[in-house]
């Protein structure tokens, strides 16, 4: 019987997803009556996706489902410059919602892209991977066959650097640079690592409260990279712990039949606390003796980025 529910903290919104959503939002209020479209998912929750769609904001997956001079806002994940291109020959008006670290990755990727080769550390067709591989010429790999592969591929007439997508596991990253290293010995380090803020501390509120309790249920979509891996992190030690999406998928059984007394709560970068705080309800709907607490020793995520004064670019 479930006795205690321990909520993470960091977990949920990042800076980098409460960045994307209010520009979408602050977009469509000084714009009411004109039609908005957002390119691909804003930020990976369906939640999320679905209150816009209801306000009238209208999703594709590529400019092409949009008019010639429409307005259109690029996700939290960032595009690549042929996207930005194709805006700019059908003039339309683009607001850029990537996440300012993915931003900053593009960056790195544009600085290097002549003088350097560039393996890329991501996940193949997730969009962040494809924006940012886009900005030059990369060998992409998820794992350490991938880098075995490229042994011959590579060659030592320029430098050999590596860039990140931002949500990746930082223990899963660091065997992949270890292998980096062990098959081109010559690689140059970035000076920090591309694995956002908010990737690496969700991990540590887990990593730090795993041993306390009997598993970890992760909230996040099935296409949310950092919530797939947070809930990769818990299985390792507690391979009882699950994710779900949403309270219709809380599944008491689960608990009952895992003999889970503790159950601990994270929830990833694009989950809102509406989610977290509906789940709960539910757990205690099943289970109306547990206690909810905040995990002792955790700490609030306080990053916040500014949006931009000007949000739309005429093309």
């Amino acid at each position: 019987m479930l006795e205690t529910i321990y909520l993470a903290n960091p977990r949920g919104f990042c800076a980098g997803v409460k960045y994307a959503i209010s520009f979408v939002e602050t977009v469509y209020a000084e714009n009411p009556e004109a039609p908005l479209y957002v390119r691909k998912e804003i930020v990976h929750n369906q939640r999320v996706v679905e209150d816009m769609k209801k306000r009238g904001i209208q999703f594709i997956d590529e400019l092409s489902e949009a008019p010639n001079g429409a307005t259109v806002i690029f996700s939290a994940h960032g595009v690549s410059p042929e996207v930005v291109n194709e805006a700019q020959s059908r003039k339309m008006r683009i607001g850029d919602a990537t996440c300012p670290l993915v931003t900053r990755v593009h960056r790195k990727a544009r600085n290097i892209k002549d003088s350097h080769h560039i393996i890329y550390i991501g996940h193949k067709g997730h969009d962040e991977a494809i924006g940012t591989m886009g900005e030059a010429n990369m060998f992409l790999v998820e794992t350490e066959e991938d880098v075995e592969s490229l042994k011959d591929r590579i060659k030592e007439d320029k430098p050999l650097t590596y860039l990140m997508q931002t949500t990746l596991s930082v223990k899963d990253t660091k065997s992949i640079i270890k292998k980096i290293e062990e098959v081109f010995p010559f690689v140059e380090h970035p000076q920090k690592d591309d694995i956002c803020y908010a990737t690496t501390e969700r991990q540590e509120a887990v990593s730090s409260m795993i041993e306390s309790v009997d598993a970890m249920l992760v909230i996040g979509s099935a296409n949310s990279s950092n919530s797939v891996r947070l809930l990769q992190l818990a299985q390792k030690t507690k391979p009882a712990s699950y994710r779900i999406t949403d309270k219709q998928d809380v599944n008491p059984e689960h608990i009952k039949t895992n003999g889970i007394k503790i159950l601990g709560i994270t929830a990833g970068a694009s989950s809102p606390q509406i989610l977290v705080d509906e789940i709960v309800q539910e757990l205690l709907v099943h289970f109306p003796e547990a206690k909810v607490s905040l995990y002792p020793d955790s700490r609030e995520d306080t990053m916040n980025f500014k949006l931009p004064k000007e949000k739309l670019t005429q093309y």
